[in-house]
């Protein structure tokens, strides 16, 4: 299933670093990664955080690197749970203080859209759930969220019977894929 929730996505940040694949035995590149640095990324990310993502499309032009980027992230394959209070927004560290880019950050956000919620119950022993959702961590900052849970009650494991617009999540153990980068035609600087 294609994310439709696309064009809606947006987290702008500064280009820090191309870093392409290091060679394969076979003459071929492993996937390139990025490195940017979070902009006005909802208010419980430390200023100056970094992510390190990995291009697994080909989508990063390395000739955008120094320039304020739009980029369009998806979490992928990650954990999801309601959030108890004290409520959070943003991209924080699983070790802190963060002393590198992070790869598998935890993502705290309010679910904006749900645009798939599949649960399965017939001929296993347990519940599957699919689900994408469009996560808001600040004004006019979104990413999206597709993954697949397995447990013997996905309302024990999310917290809830089912995520609704409103809800405050917390998204662990995702791979962060990049959807789109484009350059900030609005701004060239942070």
């Amino acid at each position: 299933m294609r994310f439709r929730a696309l064009n809606r996505l947006a987290l702008r940040c500064r280009y820090e670093q191309f870093i392409p694949g290091a060679l394969h035995p076979d003459g071929q590149r492993y996937l390139p990664q990025i490195v940017v640095t979070l902009l006005e990324v909802g208010p419980d990310t430390v200023p100056g955080t970094q992510l390190c993502l990995v291009d697994r499309h080909h989508r990063v032009d390395p000739r955008l690197v120094g320039q304020v980027v739009i980029v369009r992230l998806l979490c992928a394959l990650s954990t999801i749970h309601l959030q108890t209070p004290p409520i959070r927004a943003g991209f924080v560290s699983s070790t802190n203080p963060p002393t590198m880019p992070l790869s598998e950050p935890v993502v705290y956000g309010q679910v904006m859209e749900t645009e798939a919620w599949e649960v399965q119950r017939s001929h296993l022993p347990f519940e599957t759930l699919y689900t994408e959702l469009v996560i808001g961590l600040a004004d006019e900052v979104t990413i999206g969220l597709r993954t697949t849970l397995s447990a013997p009650r996905i309302a024990d494991l999310i917290g809830c019977e089912r995520l609704t617009p409103g809800d405050w999540i917390e998204v662990r153990r995702s791979r962060i894929d990049i959807l789109a980068l484009e350059a900030d035609l609005v701004s060239t600087s942070p």
